[in-house]
């Protein structure tokens, strides 16, 4: 697996929201991009992805922009790469059963899902706190 632009985009710009001197404020889209180093439009669609996740909320209209959903710690690295990415995956064979003929009962599979299992779970471990504290 590999951190993407994407989730590395994503990470910085909440690390950003969530720092001490920034709770509650509501961001702009285009002040983040600025004050985060990251290309306005790509940015958007990193933004709306975390807001469908209820990691952000988007709010609309003059006074709009984005701010946190949850806590710092209540947001994990997985949330956020999930979010951006989708489910971590490791191999095809594993979310589509019909990717190759030997995927039902096959060894390599089971010992791959619990490597995706592994890393989940590591990555749930960690969370912005842990960031900005």
């Amino acid at each position: 697996m590999k951190i993407t632009r994407a989730c590395d985009y994503a990470l910085k710009v909440l690390v950003y929201i969530a720092s001490e001197n920034n709770k509650n404020k509501i961001f702009m889209r285009n002040e983040l991009s600025k004050l985060c180093d990251i290309p306005d439009s790509f940015l958007g669609k990193i933004l709306q992805a975390l807001a469908r996740e209820n990691i952000l909320v988007s709010e609309r209209g003059k006074k709009g922009g984005f701010k946190l959903q949850k806590k710092p710690e209540d947001i994990s690295f997985y949330d956020v790469i999930k979010a951006v990415e989708g489910d971590i995956t490791i191999n095809d064979c594993l979310v589509d059963k019909n990717f190759c003929n030997s995927s039902y009962g096959c060894r390599i599979q089971s010992i791959l899902e619990k490597v995706r299992q592994n890393l989940i779970s590591d990555l749930k471990k960690y969370s912005l706190e842990d960031i900005i504290s």
